[in-house]
């Protein structure tokens, strides 16, 4: 039987940790994007007292994490309207977006443009769901070129696939 996670959050040295209690075995600490917030993932046997001493313990990674969170570039909040920069597999294309009746689409030209075509008044979030379904397609469209080339040089092949939109981005370094 799954059971829920329990949330609950304390302070440990001026900084607020969430801590998820739930069916694992071993105690799991993360900051996160994009402001350094602290969670800390514990088996439901483990009392306050340990995840404090567990994060006392890390202090120094964890105000290292969040001042790297802190000197990241951050973008600019999205607002959807002509001239505003979005990527595109690391290409900067510059938003052209054109009110019409009819069907809702996305176009990129040669030109470094993103043509969005959408309805008068349309909603922030309804363009942003109308751009994210697009690079969704984009992406479902280079997938077979994709697994083309790597599943030889990995020595496996694909079994299932799925696109996923993600909340948080790790790194090794």
């Amino acid at each position: 039987m799954i059971s829920n996670p329990v949330k609950m959050m304390i302070t440990v040295s001026g900084i607020d940790v969430q801590i998820v209690r739930k069916n694992i075995k071993n105690l799991h600490l993360g900051v996160y994007p994009p402001n350094g917030h602290v969670r800390v993932a514990v088996p439901e046997h483990v009392t306050d007292d340990n995840v404090r001493l567990a994060v006392v313990s890390k202090l120094g990674w964890i105000k290292k994490q969040q001042q790297v969170f802190r000197d990241q570039p951050r973008q600019s909040e999205r607002t959807y309207i002509s001239g505003e920069c979005h990527y595109f597999f690391g290409k900067r294309y510059r938003l052209e977006l054109i009110e019409r009746t009819g069907k809702y689409e996305v176009q990129r030209l040669k030109s470094g443009k993103l043509k969005m075509f959408i309805k008068a008044g349309a909603s922030i979030e309804s363009k942003e769901k109308l751009l994210n379904g697009w690079y969704r397609e984009e992406l479902k469209q280079m997938i077979p070129l994709l697994l083309d080339k790597w599943q030889p040089i990995v020595g496996k092949k694909a079994e299932n696939l799925g696109i996923k939109k993600m909340k948080t981005w790790a790194s090794k370094r």
